[in-house]
Parts: structure tokens; C-alpha cells; sequence
């Protein structure tokens, strides 16, 4: 009898398992396939940019001052910001990058999502000849791989766009706190380090205006950048389809992201510096290392890990232009370009993570029926 217990104790829990897991997926189900592609998005954003946060927020650093960017000296930089504010100094900024890259990343894969099938809704001339009463999941399906290029770079271009306006007071206060310190300075001037002071500090300073300080060159880059991106991957994987006759693998998605973030970003990276010295302006350094580096709009006294900053209320923002100009007059071209190998570095590793993440959630939370069709997932 003892054994027979025993026996039946596993085989019973089977069954609850099993209709536990049911009930998930059948709630999960029930959502909006919008609804589940921002969580998907969300939560593959999250988790790409936690890996990743490091070699961002080093990158920041050096993008706003004019210090000679060096590939070998990051991993020294990296050791300087964990004896001076410890490791956790690493990520730095990161919960304000969460909070913006969840409705980012998740608006984003959202937007592509709804106008790519908007467009193969329109090719209705593509469907068969034989078959002119297919439902709209069939009519989608005759066009699988159809999206031509132009397509993709609008689908991309706007999905980046709403991405970006939507979310970009959260961007600009998450760069600021990477560069700003945790504890007053010395003499107990008022430092903004917490998300919502400086968030606040922003309103305050300019009203609407002041929280879409640099918006200007970030629309500009995101624009081609989101649009080369994604009609990179859709023609990558279009490609690979024709040639193999099958739908690509996830090694492949992923090779295929990490190619068109690269392309992308390489394209669009001055535009990204001067985004992040426009956000910047008006974050000085209170206290910090003798060697001093300039800065559009202050000094910091570091050579890569600011110690002390302070935000300075009141502080005029640069255009766009004279902030280039800026750059080119104080680094020349390669100013423009400082730390994007670091970009190199991060790209493959951040994309890969994020397509395969978003792979894994929006397969556990399809439907039956989106399991059984044979729609190609979007990254």
C-alpha cells in the first residue's frame, strides 16, 4: 500500500500541471496579439539591454566628452568605475533604461508588427487565382515573404518613429543618469540623481519642450536607422527562405539582426553622439579626478568615470547644429564616430539576445491557431 502511495502521488500532480499550464496559455491567448507583442518586445528589450548596460553606459561617457576614444582602454575605464563607485556603478542608469526600453522595445515590434500585415492585406493580387474567397489569415499567408524593400524601410521607419516620441522623456533622463553620482557633493550643492527629480528637473527647466531636448537628431537617426534595420532583417530572412526553401532558423533570425543592426547603426551613429551631447548639456562635474576632459556645456574631471555631476537648472540647450559643429571643430569627423566599435561589440550580442528572447515568449504566448499558420515571426 505504501508503494502504491508513492506511485500515485507524481501521476496525480500530472494532471494539474498540465491544466495549470492550459489555463496560462488559454488566458495569454485571450489577449490582443498587439497586447502580447508589446510584452514580447518589452521583455526581450529588458533583458538585451541588462546584458549589454556596461559597455552602454561606458560608451555614454565617452561620447560626451572629448576624451580620445580607445578600444583597449575600456576594459581600464570599466575597472576605474568599480574602484571609485563599485560594481553595481556598472549599471548605473539601468532601471531608468528598463522603464524605457519596456514600452521602446515593446512599441516597436508592436508598430512593425500591425504595418507590415497592413501592407500584405493590400496584396490582394498576389493571392490565388483559384481561391478568391481566402480568409485574412490566408491572404496574409499568400505573402509571406512579399514585403519589398520599400515596404520594410516604411513599416521600420514608422515603427521607430512612435517608438521614439513616445518614450523619448524616458531616453533623455536615462542618459543622464549615467552620468550622474549618487551622493551630494562636498560642499551639499543639490545633485538630481533619483529618476523622477531629474525627470522633474527637466519639466521644471523647460516645460514639454525641456523633456524633448534632443529629440531633433534622434528622429533624424532613428528614422533611417530603424528602417535600414528592419529591411535588412526582412530581405535577410526573404533570402534565406528562397534559397533554402524554408523558413529560417533562429540561428539565422539572429545572424540576420545582428547584420542589419550593424549596418544601421553604423550609417546612423553621428546623429547618435549628437543626440547624447544634446541630452547631456547642462550635467557638470561638483567634484572628481584631476585630469580633465571638455565637455559640450561643462567639464568632467575624469577620464571616463564621472565621480560627482551636478544638473544645472536654467542651462540653454544647443541646437542640433551648433552641436556638431561642436564636435567637428573640437575631434574632427572621428568625433562623430567616437565609441561606435563599441557599438560593434555590443550590436550582434544585443540583438541576438532580443530576437531570441521575443522568439521564445510570443511562441508561448500564440494561440493554437497562430502555432499552426505559418506566418513568420518579426524582429
Amino acid at each position: 500500500m505504501a508503494n502504491m502511495k508513492q506511485i500515485d502521488g507524481p501521476v496525480s500532480d500530472t494532471p494539474t500541471q498540465q491544466t495549470d499550464n492550459g489555463e496560462w496559455s488559454t488566458r495569454i491567448g485571450s489577449l490582443p496579439k498587439e497586447i502580447r507583442n508589446l510584452l514580447a518586445g518589452g521583455i526581450a528589450g529588458m533583458v538585451a539591454k541588462t546584458f549589454v548596460a556596461p559597455i552602454d553606459r561606458i560608451k555614454i561617457l565617452y561620447q560626451i566628452s572629448s576624451a580620445h576614444f580607445r578600444l583597449r582602454d575600456v576594459p581600464g575605464v570599466a575597472v576605474k568605475i568599480i574602484r571609485t563607485e563599485g560594481v553595481a556603478a556598472l549599471w548605473k542608469g539601468n532601471t531608468a533604461t528598463m522603464i524605457r526600453v519596456f514600452p521602446y522595445s515593446g512599441i516597436q515590434f508592436m508598430v512593425f508588427d500591425r504595418i507590415k500585415t497592413h501592407f500584405l492585406m493590400r496584396h490582394k493580387h498576389d493571392v490565388p487565382q483559384h481561391a478568391p474567397k481566402l480568409d485574412s489569415t490566408e491572404k496574409v499567408k499568400s505573402r509571406k515573404w512579399g514585403l519589398s524593400p520599400f515596404e520594410s524601410l516604411i513599416s521600420g521607419a514608422l515603427a521607430g518613429a512612435v517608438s521614439v516620441v513616445s518614450t523619448y522623456p524616458l531616453d533623455l533622463t536615462r542618459a543622464q543618469l549615467a552620468v550622474l553620482k549618487r551622493k551630494r557633493d562636498a560642499t551639499g550643492r543639490k545633485i538630481h540623481q533619483s529618476f523622477p527629480s531629474v525627470l522633474f528637473a527637466n519639466y521644471k527647466n523647460g516645460g514639454v519642450k525641456g523633456l524633448y531636448r534632443g529629440i531633433t537628431p534622434t528622429l533624424l537617426g532613428i528614422l533611417p536607422y530603424s528602417g535600414i534595420a528592419f529591411t535588412i532583417n526582412e530581405q535577410a530572412k526573404r533570402q534565406i527562405h528562397h534559397i533554402t526553401h524554408r523558413d529560417p532558423t533562429t540561428v539565422e533570425k539572429m545572424q540576420c539582426g545582428a547584420l542589419s543592426g550593424l549596418v544601421a547603426q553604423s550609417m546612423t551613429y553621428p546623429l547618435e553622439v549628437t543626440r547624447r551631447r544634446m541630452q547631456t548639456i547642462g550635467i557638470i562635474p561638483t567634484s572628481g579626478d584631476k585630469a580633465s576632459v571638455n565637455v559640450l556645456g561643462g567639464t568632467l574631471e575624469t577620464t571616463g568615470a564621472v565621480k560627482t555631476v551636478e544638473y544645472v537648472e536654467n542651462h540653454k540647450p544647443a541646437s542640433m547644429v551648433n552641436t556638431i559643429s561642436h564636435v567637428l571643430k573640437e575631434q574632427g569627423m572621428r568625433g562623430l564616430f567616437k565609441g561606435v566599435t563599441m557599438n560593434w561589440m555590443k550590436g550582434p550580442v544585443a540583438f541576438s539576445i532580443s530576437f531570441t528572447t521575443f522568439d521564445i515568449i510570443q511562441g508561448l504566448m500564440a494561440t493554437e491557431s497562430e502555432k499552426s499558420e505559418s506566418l513568420p515571426r518579426h524582429h
